[in-house]
C-alpha cells in the first residue's frame, strides 16, 4: 500500500493575517496508512471551519522539501477562501429558520489531484471527490490549484499531490443576545448615517428600505458586502455598500465568517433632506453615554474613585487595511463607480477577487470518503 505524508495548512481566516496564530503545517514523522490519513483529515475538518491539507504521493514526498510544501499549504488557503467569500456574498439569503438562518451557503469539501511536471507547473488538476452543492465552487478551487507554482525538481519526472480543501461558516457565537442585538442596531444606524449622502439630491422624496448582506471576519471587520435594492441606480447601491462596509462586530477569535443582514430605512422629504430610521434613538443613547462619562470624571475629580461597575462603552474595532486576506482586497473609498465588484454581479456587490496577489464545519455538502479512489503512488 502506498503511503504519504500529510502537509496541513489551516487556521481561521483573518484580515491582513489569519485569525488565530497559524499552526505550523506538519506531517507525521513516520509513514502513515490510508486509514490514518483519513482519520487525520477528519480531525482537522472538525477542528477548523476551513483549511487545506496536502497529500503528496510517495515519490513526491521524497522530491519536494517540507518547508516549501508547508508554505504552499498556507498560501493556498487564501485564494480558496476568496472563492468561498465571493460566492457567499452573491448567494446567501436570510431565512426565518433560527436553526439555519441562511440559505445558499457555498460550503463543502473536495479533493483535487494536481499532476506537477519537473518545472513545477500543474499540467493537470483533476477533481477526485467533491461535496460542494454550489456549482461555482469546484471550478474556482480547481483554477487555484491549476495556477499554483511548485518547486522545480531535478528527478525529471512528473509527480502528483492531492489537495483537500474544506470550508463552512463555522460557529456564530452569541449572536442572539440582547447585547449583540443592540450592538448591531447601533452599527446599522451609524452606517445608515454615513449612507445618507448617497441619496442626498439623487432620489425623489419617499421612503427607501435598503437591505443587504455583510460578511465579517473574526476581527470584526467587513470583508464583502451586497446591497439588495433593484429600484436604486447602481452608483447609489455601490455608495450604500461602502456604508455597509463600515459595520463592525466585536472580535471573536473562534469565528471564521460571520454574516450580517443589515437593514437601513431612509426617508427623503420634499426638500431633499435625508433621515435614517433610529437616528434619533442613537443620538439619545450617545448623549446619555456622554453624560454618564462626564459624571464619572466629575466623581473621580471629587473623590479620586471611579464607579467600578460603570465602564465606558467599548471602542469600535479599527478597520483593516485594504488587501485583507491576501487576494480578498476591499474596494477603495473613491467615487461611486470605483467599488470592486464580483464578476457577473451588479455594482451593489463588493466582493473579494478570486485570484490572490501572489469547531466543526456546517452540514453543507456531502461528507467525503477522502481516502478514495486513485490512491496509488506515482
Amino acid at each position: 500500500m502506498a503511503v504519504a505524508g500529510l502537509i496541513l495548512g489551516l487556521s481561521l481566516l483573518g484580515g491582513a493575517g489569519c485569525g488565530r496564530k497559524e499552526r505550523s503545517a506538519r506531517r507525521p514523522e513516520q509513514p502513515v496508512s490510508e486509514g490514518q490519513k483519513d482519520r487525520y483529515i477528519k480531525r482537522s475538518i472538525r477542528s477548523s471551519s476551513e483549511g487545506v491539507i496536502l497529500l503528496p504521493s510517495k515519490r513526491a514526498e521524497s522530491v519536494f522539501e517540507l518547508p516549501r510544501l508547508n508554505e504552499i499549504a498556507q498560501n493556498m488557503r487564501r485564494p480558496m477562501a476568496a472563492c468561498f467569500l465571493r460566492r457567499a456574498v452573491e448567494t446567501m439569503a436570510l431565512t426565518d429558520d433560527p436553526e439555519r438562518p441562511y440559505d445558499g451557503v457555498p460550503e463543502g469539501q473536495l479533493k483535487i489531484r494536481a499532476r506537477i511536471n519537473p518545472a513545477g507547473e500543474v499540467v493537470r488538476a483533476e477533481v477526485l471527490e467533491s461535496g460542494f452543492a454550489d456549482a461555482e465552487m469546484e471550478p474556482c478551487l480547481t483554477d487555484v490549484v491549476r495556477m499554483q507554482r511548485w518547486p522545480q525538481n531535478k528527478s525529471g519526472n512528473a509527480h502528483y499531490i492531492d489537495i483537500v480543501y474544506w470550508v463552512s461558516l463555522g460557529l456564530q457565537g452569541d449572536i442572539h443576545t440582547d447585547a449583540s442585538r443592540e450592538h448591531l442596531r447601533r452599527e446599522q444606524v451609524t452606517a445608515g448615517i454615513k449612507g445618507k449622502q448617497c441619496l442626498q439630491g439623487r432620489v425623489d422624496a419617499g421612503t427607501y428600505e435598503v437591505r443587504g448582506l455583510s460578511l465579517v471576519n473574526h476581527e470584526g471587520a467587513t470583508m464583502a458586502t451586497r446591497v439588495d435594492h433593484a429600484a436604486l441606480p447602481g452608483p447609489i447601491r455601490a455608495c450604500i455598500a461602502r456604508a455597509f462596509r463600515s459595520i463592525r462586530l466585536p472580535r471573536d477569535p473562534d469565528s471564521f465568517v460571520r454574516p450580517v443582514a443589515p437593514v437601513m430605512r431612509f426617508t427623503v422629504d420634499k426638500l431633499g433632506t435625508v433621515t435614517v430610521q433610529d437616528e434619533a434613538w442613537l443620538a439619545m443613547v450617545e448623549l446619555e453615554e456622554r453624560a454618564q462619562a462626564a459624571k464619572r470624571r466629575a466623581d473621580l475629580r471629587t473623590t479620586g474613585k471611579s464607579h467600578p461597575t460603570d465602564e465606558l462603552p467599548p471602542s469600535r474595532a479599527a478597520p483593516l487595511a485594504a488587501g485583507a486576506m491576501g487576494g480578498a482586497a476591499q474596494a477603495s473609498a473613491g467615487d461611486d463607480d470605483g467599488a470592486q465588484q464580483a464578476p457577473g454581479a451588479g455594482p451593489d456587490v463588493e466582493a473579494p477577487p478570486v485570484r490572490p496577489a501572489a469547531k466543526d464545519p456546517g452540514e453543507g455538502g456531502l461528507k467525503l470518503d477522502l481516502g478514495g479512489r486513485g490512491s496509488r503512488s506515482n
